[in-house]
């Protein structure tokens, strides 16, 4: 005679302990999935955290950059000239043979002039 489904000799019985270690096993696997979307999470934050201060960082440079383009041209020698010229101001070229060199003695603290 085959077995039959209401038959408790056939039946498979899961002791409790099994039933148990199953139910462990679940919650460590969801534990674990959730630690690591957590630890994910965090790293896509750090990441973005990194990638907006490098954005700040090259706009930081490219100001340095225009300010440093900008002073250039203010302190260029010629374009000061021309701005002077322009302003009509008294201040005019120095010659050369005007310009006097200091030189500092090496044994005593004297200064020597040449011109």
């Amino acid at each position: 005679m085959p077995p039959s489904s209401t038959s408790s000799r056939y039946a498979d019985q899961v002791s409790f302990s099994f039933l148990v270690w199953m139910v462990v096993f679940a919650i460590l696997v969801s534990a674990g999935g959730i630690t690591y979307s957590l630890l994910k999470n965090d790293q896509v934050t750090v990441r973005t955290e990194i990638s907006n201060i490098n954005r700040e960082i090259a706009v930081c440079n490219m100001n340095t950059n225009q300010h440093r383009a900008k002073t250039n041209a203010l302190t260029n020698r010629w374009a000061m000239r021309d701005r002077l010229s322009q302003d009509r101001s008294t201040l005019r070229d120095i010659d050369r043979s005007q310009i006097e060199l200091a030189r500092r003695l090496q044994d005593s603290g004297m200064a020597v002039i040449h011109r």
